[in-house]
């Protein structure tokens, strides 16, 4: 029932994060690493992600890390015990994320509710295909550029798809890696203050012609 202009500006990101690629480290070079940041907790649904790689044809090679920390951080360790290669759960610095993200394959979001995910945004601007929750109470599905990037709510047997469809096809994944860079530029924080400061000059504007009239 809101009857004022909305105006949707996003958080913005750091303009630190654009495309860069890293070699891997030894412990990684012959493993797929798929990334996942934010909260360790249930709403975040991280447990998704283990269970899709545990359904993974690429299973024995996948390294999955989880950038964050939270409340169900011994829940998802026990959980993911079945896993061939354990996950790596920590928190990074912004330095210490964005040499992560550099070396990594993939960027998994799979929260249920979500305003926006910065966290995916700093990813596929660094030149990771995200795979995303087609959830209806999540906003971070608008990212995904095409079907290929989107998984059905709460399905890990839908999400093990997308997550091989993508490290199946390397070559296509480089090609989109520099279409969802470039995507991310909009979402820089500078362009987020010319969208802030756009919105108080139009008020202003509205504001003087209201008592232009008033006088």
């Amino acid at each position: 029932g809101y009857k004022g202009e909305l105006h949707v500006i996003s958080n913005g990101i750091d303009p630190s994060f654009t495309y860069r690629k890293k070699e891997k480290e030894e412990a990684w070079k012959d493993k797929f690493l798929v990334v996942m940041t934010g909260r360790l907790a249930n709403e975040k649904r991280q447990d998704l992600l283990i269970h899709a790689v545990m359904q993974s044809k690429y299973k024995d090679k996948i390294q999955l890390v989880f950038a964050g920390k939270g409340p169900d951080l011994h829940r998802y360790e026990k959980m993911a015990e079945g896993l061939v290669n354990k996950p790596i759960f920590g928190y990074y610095t912004r330095e210490q994320l964005q040499d992560l993200l550099a070396q990594a394959d993939l960027y998994v979001h799979t929260s249920d509710m979500e305003s926006e995910a910065i966290g995916c945004i700093e990813g596929f601007s660094m030149g990771l295909v995200p795979v995303i929750s087609d959830s209806d109470m999540s906003a971070t599905r608008q990212f995904a550029i095409d079907e290929r990037s989107l998984f059905r709510v709460g399905d890990s047997k839908d999400l093990a798809r997308k997550i091989d469809y993508w490290l199946s096809n390397p070559e296509e994944r480089k090609r989109m890696e520099h279409v969802y860079a470039k995507l991310a530029s909009r979402y820089q924080i500078e362009e987020s203050v010319r969208q802030f400061e756009e919105m108080l000059r139009m008020q202003m504007e509205e504001d003087n012609l209201k008592w232009k009239k008033e006088a």
